[in-house]
């Protein structure tokens, strides 16, 4: 079990043999944690697979309900990403002891995240919001708070948004492109998350 923290890749596709690749390949890379969202079809069959594989620090994401927690805790996620502050997920989670990182926006929202037991608090969508000035705001009076960025962050900001507090930063499309992955390359899969990891 681990908390959110340092560069997430966001594996969000269709396609679950793209999912199946991009995890593969970012085990191999500087990225800290790897998250399959509930959305890519047979998201937790592809994260038991490949955590029976070796993959490690891998978690899932967009997860809405309580069943999906209790699937993640029993193939042995590390942890949860919710794209909402639900209370009945964010409390099975805590109950599993499973870490989960549910979502909000507003200061209100952050608040309950954290007090229902969020391990961290994921702000999306970000670059809808105010992007780095919005989490200023935030922080500079709250510097306590435990905050994951997520939606449209560049590799450029990613220095930004760690050096201002934040724990954790969400990455997906700005890793990875369609015609590399597939490609089937792992090789070339890892190579170009590495270049974008590079621009931060």
């Amino acid at each position: 079990m681990s908390k959110i923290h340092g560069v997430v890749g966001v594996i969000r596709t269709n396609n679950p043999e793209f999912a199946y690749r991009l995890a593969k390949a970012w085990n191999e890379t500087s990225i800290t944690q790897i998250e399959v969202t509930m959305t890519v079809p047979n998201a937790l069959k592809i994260i038991e697979k490949l955590l029976g594989e070796g993959v490690t620090r891998l978690g899932g994401g967009t997860v809405r309900t309580v069943e999906q927690v209790r699937e993640l805790k029993r193939i042995g996620a590390s942890f949860a990403v919710a794209p909402h502050s639900d209370e009945k997920v964010i409390k099975e989670a805590v109950s599993l002891g499973l870490p989960i990182t549910p979502g909000a926006l507003t200061p209100s929202e952050i608040f309950r995240a954290k007090e229902l037991g969020g391990t961290s608090v994921k702000i999306f969508p970000i670059n809808s919001i105010g992007g780095l000035s919005y989490i200023e705001a935030i922080l500079e009076p709250l510097p306590d708070l435990k905050l994951v960025v997520s939606g449209g962050v560049q590799p450029r900001e990613v220095q930004d948004y760690l050096r201002l507090g934040c724990v954790g930063v969400c990455m997906g499309g700005a890793l990875w492109s369609e015609s590399t992955v597939a490609s089937g390359d792992i090789s070339a899969i890892r190579s170009e998350a590495e270049v974008a990891l590079n621009g931060m």
